[in-house]
């Protein structure tokens, strides 16, 4: 599988499985928000490239190499959040793991209002501004939100 290497102001540098750099504009990158160390597939029309993100598996959860995580927004608000928020099963895909432990073992003790605040952030961030035009959430290597 191809990884993105370098994005510079107009190109792109990816690298192929067989060990070739090569170089596309960045017009040729068909999906938004590339970065660096990104995975993805390449296909080749005569001499112009497609770029396309690859697909993790199920295309619900992706982790970058720099600790991001991408997670499909849909799942995660109404699956990961409003169904199993009180399970800190929210916390858990952040990447969180003391949280969602203690969401875990102590959240019934709140009387669901954590589960219920953690509800409403995941639902105004993920359909708000910051997140309303693209599929996924991102979140950096220590869970928090990120842009």
């Amino acid at each position: 599988m191809a990884e993105i290497l370098k994005i510079e102001a107009s190109n792109v540098k990816i690298g192929t499985d067989d060990g070739k750099v090569i170089t596309v504009p960045i017009s040729s990158v068909a999906y938004p928000d590339p970065h660096e160390g990104d995975k993805v597939n390449l296909y080749q029309d005569d001499k112009n490239y497609i770029v396309k993100k690859a697909s993790s598996g199920s295309g619900i959860y992706q982790e970058s190499s720099n600790g991001s995580k991408k997670i499909n927004k849909h799942l995660f608000v109404w699956v990961g959040n409003f169904l199993f928020g009180g399970l800190g099963v929210d916390r858990f895909l952040r990447g969180q793991v003391g949280l969602g432990i203690c969401k875990l073992l102590f959240g019934w003790a709140t009387l669901g209002i954590w589960a219920l605040v953690d509800w409403i952030i995941s639902l105004t961030k993920a359909y708000g501004s910051a997140y309303g035009n693209t599929e996924e959430i991102t979140f950096d290597a220590k869970g928090n939100y990120t842009r």
